[in-house]
């Protein structure tokens, strides 16, 4: 079956059989990939079909959350006969320097930035030229602070494999 998730440059095979449209009575088994970017290739001719993609094959290809097809193609037919999801990560042999903190993270240092730059301040908003400018208030920045830790400890716990147990009396 189709892999779920990728890294990018990584190499990678799976099989999958298709008893109705067999590679020996002409059928070929074709995907196509649509997401950040696109991407096709044939399946090998064999009962199950084999997808075998080598790491130079897929070194290139963009990170992000794709939609696969396969496709039975014989002559001018084509039946789809699958689809699903794949998660394409990034070659982490060529990648960048990236920001891997959650969403969380990253927010909550945001909301206290503006906090910190908010405090000396204390103009809620002001005009200049016509152009005015209001700023989030702090009780909301606050808010958002809090909101963002909360679901920050939630993604910890779940992280970490705490379950939390609720005791019911009776």
């Amino acid at each position: 079956m189709e892999p779920a998730n990728l890294h990018a440059g990584d190499s990678i095979a799976w099989s999958r059989d298709v008893p109705a449209f067999p590679a020996a009575s002409g059928w070929a088994l074709h995907y196509a990939l649509n997401g950040p970017a696109s991407y096709s290739f044939e399946a090998a001719a064999a009962a199950p079909y084999l997808v075998e993609l080598s790491t130079s094959e897929t070194a290139e290809w963009v990170p992000g959350l794709y939609r696969w097809v396969a496709m039975a193609i014989k002559g001018d037919q084509r039946i789809t006969v699958a689809s699903g999801l794949i998660q394409v990560e990034p070659n982490w042999q060529t990648a960048g320097p990236a920001d891997m903190r959650s969403h969380a993270t990253r927010m909550i240092a945001l909301i206290e930035l503006a906090l910190e730059k908010r405090i000396p301040k204390d103009q809620q908003s002001y005009e200049i030229d016509g152009q005015q400018l209001t700023r989030i208030p702090v009780e909301r920045l606050r808010e958002l602070r809090l909101q963002y830790q909360r679901e920050l400890a939630q993604l910890r716990r779940k992280g970490s494999g705490l379950v939390r147990h609720l005791r019911v009396g009776v």
